[in-house]
């Protein structure tokens, strides 16, 4: 090969390999993102398992008299949390279908519209009374459908008050039939009593 062959040989050579890599370059692309798309649809899947498996958790509508009394108290503790917003703190309560008279499945919300959360005053006595408050609010499914829609905890403001959630009724519209969650029962899902400093 004479020296004026040798740049037009290597820049032959560059131009296969460029050629070589262009053409590969589609179909590594389409294998990348063949990969990533598989691993979002199986995160997907288990996150719709998930949501599955939570919704057919508060099915209740199925359960004897029995069973209900214990996985209705359950079912609205075990995912109940407090947010903090501007307009004050609000606790958010788990959702659940029940069956009405004619063994239909409804949302608790249906049959109960109405909430009343209590609260008692940690180691504080008045005339020897322990000081005990109300909050209520109505019963609204939030968006995901898991939740019931917090409820605003607007305490009474006495300094050094600290106000344990000590209690759950929840209300038909006529007020004749109730649902209810003592203090004990919270505290023995939760696992610790909840409470609201001022």
């Amino acid at each position: 090969m004479s020296e004026e062959q040798k740049p037009a040989f290597k820049r032959s050579a560059k131009t296969k390999i460029a050629i070589l890599f262009l053409l590969a370059l589609p179909v590594g692309i389409t294998y990348m993102n063949n990969q990533f798309s598989s691993s979002r649809k199986i995160a997907s899947t288990e996150q719709e398992a998930q949501l599955d498996t939570a919704l057919a958790s508060s099915d209740l509508s199925g359960s004897n008299p029995t069973e209900f009394q214990k996985a209705f108290k359950y079912q609205l503790l075990k995912n109940a949390k407090v947010t903090d917003f501007s307009d004050g703190m609000r606790l958010h309560l788990g959702h659940f279908f029940m069956s009405d008279e004619t063994g239909a499945k409804i949302s608790v919300c249906h049959r109960y519209p109405r909430i009343e959360l209590s609260f008692s005053a940690e180691g504080m006595a008045v005339s020897g009374d322990v000081p005990r408050t109300t909050v209520r609010g109505s019963c609204r499914v939030a968006p995901d459908g898991l939740h019931l829609e917090g409820i605003v905890v607007d305490l009474p403001k006495q300094q050094d008050y600290q106000w344990v959630w000590t209690g759950i009724k929840l209300f038909s519209a006529d007020k004749t039939e109730t649902l209810e969650v003592s203090g004990y029962e919270i505290i023995s899902v939760l696992g610790t009593p909840l409470n609201f400093s001022e």
